[in-house]
């Protein structure tokens, strides 16, 4: 039997209605956000999943405990899913990145091994969570949910398709996404990006 592996991005913060960078800045969900998790889990009730792991951050602990309370199924925060730390743009547009960091930002979204002081690397995000990745398919679950965030999943998206990590604007995941990894002998993604439950 196939092991189901659910993707969810976090559900909307006041930040991600701004368009602000949020990195490792720990925003909480916002009204329309905890809605945007009901739906999640209302979605997922029927998945039989049987344990979420969750970013310690605010945003996806809320987004999760919302998902784990309604299946009443375990949950546990593991420090691999959080965010990219972007704490030289963290707060700004894209506008205002490109104004005032615009080489910074060109060298770290283009080399995924870029040392830019106070941004993580792509790759350093992608080998954490590939590592947690790696360890989950291990374990005797049948179908779980993992709840992070936009860089990260788009990052362990990338390994799972095997494309180059600098390709990782080319798709969305929008606040509230599911997006489906199934792990037979080897791991497929199913869909990618799936907001239907928000109606």
């Amino acid at each position: 039997m196939a092991l189901k592996i659910f993707l969810v991005r976090h559900a909307k913060t006041d930040w991600n209605d701004r368009g602000l960078w949020q990195g490792n800045s720990d925003i909480s969900l916002n009204q329309a956000g905890f809605e945007q998790a009901r739906r999640v889990a209302q979605r997922l009730s029927t998945q039989n999943v049987q344990i979420v792991y969750t970013s310690p951050l605010s945003r996806a602990y809320q987004t999760a405990k919302v998902i784990s309370d309604t299946l009443k199924i375990p949950l546990i925060i593991d420090e691999r899913l959080r965010e990219c730390e972007i704490s030289l743009w963290n707060g700004l547009t894209m506008e205002e990145t490109l104004q005032r960091f615009q080489r910074e930002y060109q060298i770290w979204s283009s080399q995924p091994d870029a040392k830019i002081e106070g941004v993580e690397s792509l790759g350093s995000v992608q080998n954490r969570i590939v590592q947690f990745l790696q360890e989950l398919i291990q374990k005797p679950f049948e179908s779980t949910v993992v709840v992070s965030h936009a860089l990260s999943l788009r990052t362990l998206i990338c390994w799972v398709l095997k494309i180059p990590l600098n390709e990782y604007r080319n798709f969305g995941l929008d606040n509230a996404s599911i997006s489906l990894v199934e792990f037979q002998g080897r791991l497929r993604l199913i869909y990618l990006n799936d907001t239907c439950h928000l109606g």
